[in-house]
């Protein structure tokens, strides 16, 4: 069973945003199957994105541009979160 995992450009300053982002997609797939794949990434991505809008929504996000990006590359497929067109976290799937 693949299980999603993250890596942070910014590990030990996060905003807290950036944590209540993390904590949520923990919660939410602990214990799911994933496999990985196309759908897993764009599921994983509609998520995030839900959950970076319930943040900006409270106010939580005083960042003008926070996105979301899935790439593949090498055969890796990875979903980017950026804060003002910088990489701060990525996530993958193994």
């Amino acid at each position: 069973m693949a299980k999603v995992k993250y890596k942070s450009i910014i590990p030990n300053d996060k905003p807290q945003w950036l944590l209540n982002v993390q904590k949520a997609v923990e919660d939410a797939t602990r214990g799911m199957y994933l496999q990985g794949n196309e759908r897993d990434f764009q599921n994983l991505q509609a998520f995030v994105n839900a959950e970076i809008a319930a943040q900006r929504s409270l106010g939580n996000i005083r960042a003008e541009k926070v996105k979301t990006e899935i790439r593949t590359d090498e055969g890796r497929t990875v979903l980017h979160i950026y804060r003002n067109y910088q990489l701060v976290q990525t996530y993958y799937i193994e």
